[in-house]
Parts: C-alpha cells; structure tokens; sequence
C-alpha cells in the first residue's frame, strides 16, 4: 500500500504511451476514440485498486438480498 498513487500513475502514463504509439502506427485512429479508451483504462485501474474494490465489495453487499 505504500506504492499506491505511484503504481497507478505509471499505468495511467504507460497507458498513454501506448495510444500514442498506437496512433503513430495506424493514423487512421480518431482521437476521439483514443480519448475513451483512455477513459475506460483509467475506470480499470481506479475500480482494480484496493479502494475502488472495497468500493464494489460494500456495493456488492448494499445490494444483495437476503
């Protein structure tokens, strides 16, 4: 848990590495559709660390029925 924000940026800013590499090879690629799928890698890695899964696990549990 130390290393919490620090791992997480390094995914975000390698995550934007490989777009860019990305739309150099294939220029086609709009930046419109480049920007969502940063947006969705960035809900990956905010809901795949440890307060975003204790987030789910509580809605998870609000949710169930018994």
């Amino acid at each position: 848990m130390k290393l919490f924000p620090f791992v997480h940026l390094f995914a975000l800013a390698a995550g934007v590495v490989l777009l860019l590499f990305v739309k150099r090879k294939f220029p086609k690629v709009r930046n419109s559709e480049l920007i969502i799928i940063y947006i969705l890698f960035f809900i990956l890695v905010a809901v795949f660390s440890e307060p975003g899964l204790d987030l789910l696990k509580r809605f998870i549990n609000f949710i169930q029925v018994d």
